[in-house]
């Protein structure tokens, strides 16, 4: 049961409560109200508020005549169990707006903060006994919510990490991304909503950095998570280059010490960011559950042309954290360097695209550099390509950049899209090529093994994955594969750019043990230059 249908339910019971001693005739709500959408389904799009009240309404009016002081505690309490931070929401037009800020205090509610540009208003509750019938009137419009926690995504437990090594500065050269980057991102803003970033730190060194805070505390406390996510986007350095190092780094710091922060905060920062120009919006942050203003916040930023990343969560749990699960939000997994997606990464209905989160090198606290493991990083890589791609064209719109990283990407996991790996890994070699009618890269991209039954049930089918990462038609490919001693040939032809073929070959369950290692390579033929020849072999071993 979802918070709202919950507060429903607690409204409801004490509005008959109260009905029953007073002798009112509340009419209760049907059966079906208490119930929602599992938390994993994803949202389906901006909803429309529900029509002004009438201009005669006066919430003033609407205060119940109850005055038991033993009802009173029992309203309290109840507001408490909704609400124990006594942080609430409310979406209203225009015209609402102003008259709720007009009427608060007569209400019962003191107005603690406003973002005008989503019709938002966070209040508390000051008086419960005028308070109640207000909220439960807003909660039946569907106009209130509550204050939802975020943090930023917990570290990978060390067990789920199982990459022999990581990316470290190798992550725009496993990507195919060019050398020498200068200009790349020139004339584009990147918004992180992080803890803050270090401007003195040496890699960030010429990096042009704008900063807000939205905490009560002044001055930064630890910067180290938004330091690192600015280096791999904006670093240019003579030893380390980030994916965009001509951008702007608009850095605003929503996330405390101990890593937390909550849903009004990043709406208000990601509200600020677009006034402020912003062309990107990194959001290396999530939790489990969404929220009306988070909500409201990142549709303002897509209508506003602000494409927005965030990253899907370290649990490795099926379940996408928000903001990432929402509709027009670019979701965030990790890869390794073998080109699979971490153990660690959240999976479901909101993962886009993947990138590298293992073992990344970046900027840290005090001037040191560490390797960054996790799905925070990825996203800040993909906000990185995606900087790079508006600067080269200032009209893209958020959906057109986000379908061409996805109709650029490479393969992985399940053959097509899939919930894992989203539309697949993204590809700088790709993109930088993909006006280049001349570019070819034929890649042998992965294996899929589809064991329903369990690896001892019989025949146990796996599909080798060959993908044309290049523009130009392919044929007279010959694959080659070795497994338990045996040695499969297949040829591949008219493979169209972009096109994936799976082959499919068939060992016993009963042949494999806990491990079993594949070698396969794509053989060309005489005549063809391939750009990337690093990615025609590999040699795997895989568990079971």
């Amino acid at each position: 049961m979802s918070w709202s249908r919950l507060l429903l339910f607690f409204l409801f019971a004490l509005g008959a409560y109260l009905s029953y001693r007073k002798g009112r005739d509340i009419q209760n709500p049907a059966v079906d109200d208490f119930y929602s959408p599992p938390h994993s389904s994803r949202s389906s799009g901006k909803r429309a508020l529900p029509d002004p009240l009438p201009a005669s309404y006066s919430l003033a009016n609407e205060v119940m005549d109850v005055r038991d002081a033993q009802e009173e505690e029992e309203i309290e309490n109840i507001l408490k169990k909704i609400s124990p931070d006594n942080e609430w929401h409310v979406s209203l037009s225009p015209e609402e707006f102003n008259s709720f800020i007009k009427n608060a205090s007569s209400s019962g509610v003191k107005i603690m903060g406003e973002i005008p540009a989503l019709g938002i208003i966070q209040f508390s509750v000051n008086n419960p006994l005028q308070a109640f019938p207000l909220i439960t009137e807003l909660t039946e419009q569907n106009k209130i919510s509550l204050n939802s926690p975020l943090r930023q995504p917990v570290s990978p437990r060390n067990d789920s990490i199982i990459e022999r090594e990581g990316f470290e500065d190798s992550f725009i050269q496993w990507m195919g991304g060019q050398t020498e980057r200068g200009g790349l991102g020139a004339g584009v803003k990147v918004a992180i909503l992080d803890s803050g970033v270090d401007p003195a730190h040496p890699m960030l060194a010429g990096v042009p950095i704008k900063q807000k805070n939205f905490l009560s505390s002044p001055g930064v406390a630890d910067n180290s998570h938004g330091t690192a996510i600015a280096s791999v986007i904006a670093a240019n350095q003579a030893s380390y280059v980030g994916v965009a190092p001509a951008s702007e780094i608009l850095s605003y710091r929503v996330i405390d010490q101990s890593g937390r922060t909550d849903s009004y905060t990043v709406a208000s920062a990601i509200v600020s960011a677009v006034q402020d120009g912003a062309d990107v919006i990194n959001l290396s942050l999530g939790g489990e559950e969404g929220s009306e203003v988070l909500r409201q916040a990142v549709s303002y930023a897509s209508a506003h042309g602000v494409s927005v990343v965030a990253a899907v969560g370290n649990e490795g749990l099926g379940l996408v954290n928000f903001p990432a699960a929402y509709d027009g939000v670019i979701g965030v997994t990790s890869v390794g360097t073998s080109g699979r997606v971490s153990n660690f990464s959240n999976f479901g209905e909101g993962v886009d695209l993947a990138a590298p989160g293992v073992g990344v090198l970046t900027a840290w606290e005090s001037s040191k550099m560490g390797n960054f493991t996790g799905t925070s990083i990825s996203a800040a890589i993909v906000s990185g390509v995606i900087a790079v791609e508006r600067s080269q064209n200032q009209n893209l719109s958020p959906f057109a950049v986000e379908e061409l990283l996805k109709q650029y990407s490479n393969e992985a996991e399940k053959p097509g899209v899939d919930s894992i790996s989203g539309h697949g890994v993204i590809s700088l070699a790709r993109l930088e090529n993909k006006n280049n009618p001349n570019y070819s890269d034929p890649a042998l991209v992965g294996y899929y093994f589809d064991y329903p039954k369990g690896v001892n049930g019989g025949t146990l089918p796996f599909e080798v994955m060959v993908q044309n990462q290049g523009n130009q038609w392919l044929g007279n490919l010959h694959l080659e594969v070795n497994f338990l001693g045996m040695q499969k040939k297949v040829r591949i032809d008219n493979l169209a750019p972009g096109q994936l073929r799976s082959e499919k070959f068939y060992l016993q369950g009963a042949e494999v043990g806990q491990t079993l290692e594949v070698r396969s390579k794509i053989d060309l033929p005489l005549g063809i230059t391939d750009a990337r020849p690093d990615n025609n072999k590999r040699v795997s071993l895989l568990s079971f």
